[in-house]
């Protein structure tokens, strides 16, 4: 994913008809213990790779990626960030990716045709939505929590939402220059959107580093950056949510947000009436002791009551301090 996770260990880039046998040995090696492996697609001209991107299921596989990458390939080194694990092989850098079999087939199109997945996320952002390995989802704030609403893994869909042809996707493409012309073809492509003073800072800092997103922009500036190009709206993040519903009616979106603001009411409504505050004040509990009185009481009534919000808002303050004395001290039970 990059090709410069690997400090210690000399790599070097391949040429196509090098990296093309490698690929076929690698995936030969990994195909015999994993469920599913694929290497995400790359438009068909590119002369040269840097790293080689390998996607692998961990249906039915339970044993430990480093001792399996270790014996397989005898790497220098290994690099571990969350699911990725970057070694040598062969003078070249592999990630190895690792997914749930859920999330396996839209994690091999994000990664497909360099960064065309970060621009179709680009996109769904403007149009109140996320696109990412996962899927498209809506990230929703409520009362200080952030919460996911997955709306689809349908590809073919999402792309249809975002204004673009899957099946122009499914072709694949010939050079950069068409990945570019293929996002910028969305009736709902802002080239403003793309710049990177419009990033949050981890994004800015990541596409800088990145070739193919800074020759975006420069295909940007010398080809889409006029009033044609710049779609803009002026809907609320409810109004897009409409929007969104209209065509995932599947993911019914406008129930998951009230269910969404019923839990997180019921959580806050809940620590209202009974939180630390009130056993500190009945029984002196402080610090450590207290935090993990809390946390064994909280599992006590989920094991014997249910929900534990739920049965704070039925119970009320009081009855919960007494089942707290029994829990804690052992001197009574609520009738």
């Amino acid at each position: 994913m990059g090709g410069r996770a690997l400090k210690s260990t000399y790599t070097r880039r391949y040429e196509k008809k090098e990296y093309l046998k490698l690929t076929s040995e690698v995936l030969r090696k990994i195909r015999r213990f994993f469920y599913r492996a694929e290497i995400p697609r790359y438009y068909h001209t590119k002369e040269s790779f840097g790293d080689m991107d390998v996607l692998v299921s961990m249906k039915d596989y339970s044993g430990d990626i480093r001792e399996f990458i270790t014996t397989q390939f005898k790497p220098n080194e290994i690099f571990h960030n969350g699911n990725c694990w970057s070694f040598d092989y062969k003078e070249f850098q592999i990630d190895f990716i690792t997914t749930s079999e859920e999330h396996f087939d839209s994690y091999l199109t994000y990664l497909s045709f360099n960064d065309l997945g970060n621009y179709v996320g680009r996109l769904a952002h403007y149009m109140g939505g996320r696109y990412g390995s996962e899927g498209f989802w809506v990230t929703y704030y409520y009362k200080d929590t952030k919460n996911k609403i997955m709306i689809s893994k349908e590809q073919e869909k999402i792309y249809e939402f975002l204004g673009l042809d899957f099946n122009r996707w499914l072709k694949g493409f010939d050079t950069l220059e068409e990945i570019f012309q293929f996002i910028s073809e969305s009736p709902y492509f802002n080239w403003t959107k793309f710049q990177l003073e419009e990033l949050n800072r981890i994004n800015r800092e990541r596409n800088l580093k990145r070739v193919s997103y800074m020759s975006f922009l420069d295909w940007i500036d010398n080809n889409v950056s006029d009033d044609e190009h710049k779609y803009e709206h002026n809907l609320s993040d409810i109004e897009l949510y409409k929007r969104i519903d209209d065509f995932f009616p599947e993911a019914n979106l406008f129930d998951e947000i009230a269910r969404i603001e019923y839990e997180v009411s019921k959580s806050k409504y809940a620590a209202i009436l009974f939180n630390g505050r009130h056993v500190i004040d009945k029984f002196g509990l402080e610090g450590k002791e207290l935090g993990q009185a809390m946390s064994g009481f909280k599992e006590y009534i989920n094991d014997q009551f249910g929900d534990f919000n739920e049965t704070t808002i039925k119970f009320g303050t009081e009855n919960m301090l007494e089942e707290f004395d029994y829990y804690y001290n052992g001197k009574c039970v609520i009738g």
